[in-house]
């Protein structure tokens, strides 16, 4: 009989614990990433002061080492400048905060569209980077040149620079 009672209040206490487990919690949850795990779909949001300044959308996130992570068809939302940038690949820098984005690069506004094959964003200096041919089309003008950079509020072309301006 104590056999029977005791299996019986084992199993009401596993159940107990498993509805417990499995409740859904406002908690934060922390990670512990090896080389080579991967997450598909990822989503991260950054803000400050309460307004969204990005959005980082991504099919897959590989995280090569504890500190690179390799990103996969990724898109990028700044929604104050109504910008939105795409590109098949990019490597994430958790230390440093320092994001490489390479492959097929398309940013776009409802005015312009810049189109580069690698961009590189340094966190510290919150500036934009390229040492590769980097295209702006807007609706009346095209120009381009062998490197950028771009801070909060402009962009520069470097070397080599060719514009064409449109009339109407």
């Amino acid at each position: 009989m104590k056999k029977i009672l005791f299996v019986f209040a084992s199993l009401f206490l596993l159940t107990v614990l498993i509805m417990y487990v499995d409740q859904e919690k406002d908690t934060k949850v922390k990670l512990r990433v090896e080389d080579n795990s991967y997450m598909d779909k990822v989503s991260i949001t950054q803000k400050k002061a309460g307004l969204v300044k990005w959005i980082l959308n991504a099919e897959k996130a590989v995280f090569l080492t504890s500190s690179d992570v390799k990103l996969d068809n990724l898109k990028i939302i700044f929604p104050e400048k109504e910008l939105t940038l795409t590109s098949s690949s990019g490597m994430y820098d958790i230390e440093n905060k320092n994001l490489k984005i390479d492959g097929n690069i398309n940013a776009f506004t409802k005015d312009y569209e810049i189109v580069a094959s690698t961009l590189f964003w340094d966190s510290s200096k919150n500036e934009i980077l390229s040492d590769e041919k980097v295209q702006i089309l807007g609706k009346r003008f095209f120009a381009q040149g062998d490197a950028m950079t771009a801070t909060t509020d402009k962009a520069t072309l470097n070397k080599n620079v060719k514009a064409i301006f449109y009339g109407k």
